[in-house]
């Protein structure tokens, strides 16, 4: 039997180094979260305040029993536990450079449930059922202004109604700014790479 000699001639990298600064990325997932946990706190804060429970029981309403952060309670309530009223917190941030500065625009949406009411049709006497109007009110109020070591005061922008299959309730949105200095940019690059050729003889 003949034997046939392969030569094969491959190239190899032998030298380089891959360079990729994740240090950045995290550092900023880590500012967003410090920001929303600040600002989260902060409003559970506010409607334990005395201030704020004194509002409510001058219309003779309770304040919000339950606050979370929104995951689509409204929605799917069989899914959760929660009593109302209740607050859903939900907020996304975009971010934008200047200078040597990153500037970001928070914005917080506030899902309000309120307790069952009356109708507040016109047959409806009194029409004790725009009690929640005077509810989505006061939380706005309360919100509006609210301000943190990370974020400027809370700035109402919108306001709008909404149904689901199982509450018609109200969410309002709010916006902040957030102003932090950039870290360097996140960068990645292979560098010194020398290809070396090897040889492979197989008989």
């Amino acid at each position: 039997m003949n034997k046939h000699r392969i030569t094969a001639e491959v190239c190899c990298p032998r030298r380089g180094s891959w360079h990729k600064n994740t240090n950045n990325i995290l550092k900023n997932n880590q500012i967003t979260k410090k920001v929303m946990k600040q600002l989260y706190k902060s409003i559970q804060s506010l409607f334990r305040s005395p201030e704020a429970l004194r509002l409510f029981q001058e219309l003779n309403l309770c304040p919000p029993e339950f606050i979370d952060l929104y995951n689509g309670q409204p929605e799917s309530p069989e899914d959760f536990e929660f009593t109302t009223p209740a607050i859903f917190i939900d907020y996304s941030i975009s971010w934008d450079k200047a200078g040597t500065m990153r500037l970001g625009t928070l914005t917080l949406e506030v899902h309000i449930l309120t307790d069952p009411t009356p109708e507040t049709d016109n047959l409806t006497e009194p029409l004790s059922g725009l009690e929640k109007v005077d509810y989505y009110e006061i939380v706005s109020n309360l919100l509006e202004d609210l301000s943190t070591s990370e974020t400027s005061g809370l700035v109402l922008t919108s306001e709008r109604p909404v149904t689901t299959d199982y509450f018609n309730y109200h969410a309002v949105t709010f916006t902040c700014t957030i102003s932090r200095r950039r870290t360097a940019t996140a960068a990645a690059s292979i560098d010194n790479v020398q290809l070396s050729k090897k040889k492979y003889i197989i008989d």
